[in-house]
C-alpha cells in the first residue's frame, strides 16, 4: 500500500497546542464537490473556501436548474433518429412527412444552389434573394460568403 493510499484511508491525528493537555483531534481529508480537489486542512475547523476553485460552496453538491424527469418508455436509436428527422423537416418546412411530395429544402440543397450561383458569377444580392425565396432564410453577404467557401 502506498503512502498516499494510507493517508487517504486514515485520518491524521493532530495535537492541539493551545490546550495544556494531550487531546488529539482527527483531521480528515476534504474534497470539493465543485472541482474535485482533495486536500488536508491545516486546522480542525471547516475551511471557508476550496483552495482549488475558491468556491465557498465546496462542501455542497451543485443543484440542477431543472430536475431530470425519467423517461416514460425506453428510448432506442431508431425512434430518436425518426423524431429528430421529423423536427428538422418541420423546422425547414419541407420533407416528405405524411406522404407529401415537396421540394427539397435541406441545407445540402441550399449549399449546392449557392455554389452553382457562385460558379455562374451571380451577385451576392441575387444569391440572398434566391435563398430567401426558395428556402425562407434571409442571409447577409458575410453569411453567404461563409457558406460558399
Amino acid at each position: 500500500m502506498t503512502i498516499s493510499n494510507r493517508l487517504d484511508s486514515n485520518p491524521a491525528p493532530q495535537r492541539v497546542l493551545a490546550s495544556g493537555h494531550a487531546t488529539s483531534v482527527a483531521l480528515r481529508q476534504h474534497v470539493c464537490h465543485r472541482c474535485g480537489k482533495a486536500w488536508w486542512p491545516r486546522r480542525p475547523k471547516k475551511p471557508a473556501r476550496c483552495p482549488g476553485c475558491k468556491s465557498p460552496y465546496w462542501d455542497r453538491p451543485r443543484r440542477l436548474k431543472h430536475p431530470i424527469m425519467p423517461l416514460k418508455e425506453p428510448l432506442n436509436q431508431g425512434t430518436l433518429v425518426t423524431s429528430v428527422c421529423r423536427k428538422i423537416a418541420r423546422t425547414l418546412g419541407g420533407g416528405n412527412e405524411r406522404g407529401k411530395d415537396t421540394e427539397d429544402r435541406s441545407l445540402a440543397k441550399a449549399l449546392h444552389v449557392l455554389k452553382e450561383m457562385k460558379g455562374a458569377g451571380r451577385t451576392w444580392q441575387e444569391m440572398g434573394d434566391r435563398m430567401e425565396r426558395e428556402f425562407g432564410a434571409s442571409l447577409e453577404k458575410e453569411q453567404l460568403k461563409a457558406l460558399v467557401r
